[in-house]
């Protein structure tokens, strides 16, 4: 009874989204890594030579519990980053897009998020060694439009993230199944809001790493995670192909 309020409309989602990001965005405001304070807003460049990290708001990259900041990856790059004397900012954001432009324009060097490793994104990017393994998971509720397995997906409607790494395995299925799947890319939601939107019945179902999915399914028991769409992949996070110095020092910090 006490999810009845998360049963909403697409557009009561949106607000939850960017109420998400500003209370994020303030409780960065309140916090330091190194000797550098975070900066006001989350999407203000830090100049000299303190690193602008695009990171992802998840279970695994930032997340906000009571009042505080955490999240395996933001503890791990806060801590390298104190050991190594490296000034740091972090930039939430929802929508790898977003990301991805960040990093294209310059606005941060690094891009911290669960982001599988393949050989579609080799071709625009460059990884540090791996941080994680995880796999690719369809989300779907647990009733009788459930589909049982991979060759089932033909004709259906798959919700991902705009920009998702996880599009090219879709195509690859559709390929392998003989039959077409119909991808939708969302430029609104992340997806942990799509796994929320498909848990009250807003989108017939979505592909997101098992990780997400599986922090959910505690609060959202109709959730059926049994259809994987992908075998365990390394996780990493990205940086622009310029980029190796950055790269190579992540790696030996990481290592150490």
């Amino acid at each position: 009874m006490g999810y009845k309020k998360l049963e909403v409309k697409k557009g009561a989602m949106a607000l939850y989204a960017v109420l998400l990001a500003v209370a994020l965005g303030l409780m960065l405001t309140a916090r330091q890594c190194s000797t550098k304070r975070i900066g006001e807003r989350p999407d203000t460049v830090a100049g000299g030579d303190t690193l602008n990290v695009a990171i992802e708001i998840s279970p695994t990259g930032l997340s906000l519990a009571g009042d505080t900041l955490s999240g395996e990856y933001y503890d791990l790059l806060r801590e390298i980053c104190r050991r190594h004397d490296q000034p740091v900012k972090f930039h939430p954001y929802t929508r790898l897009e977003d990301a991805l432009t960040w990093l294209k324009e310059g606005r941060c060097r690094l891009i911290v998020g669960d982001l599988p490793v393949t050989a579609e994104m080799r071709d625009r990017l460059i990884f540090v060694d791996p941080v994680g393994v995880d796999k690719q998971v369809l989300v779907q509720l647990s009733d009788s439009t459930a589909v049982k397995n991979q060759f089932e997906l033909g004709g259906k409607q798959i919700h991902v993230p705009k920009e998702s790494p996880y599009i090219q395995r879709l195509r690859n299925l559709s390929h392998e199944i003989g039959d077409t799947i119909y991808i939708v890319e969302d430029s609104t939601y992340s997806s942990e809001q799509l796994v929320i939107l498909t848990a009250v019945g807003e989108i017939p179902r979505a592909v997101v790493n098992r990780a997400t999915a599986e922090s959910l399914r505690p609060r959202y028991q109709t959730l059926d995670l049994s259809v994987d769409i992908s075998f365990n992949q390394f996780q990493s996070w990205a940086l622009a192909p310029r980029d190796s110095l950055l790269r190579d020092s992540l790696n030996l910090w990481l290592r150490e």
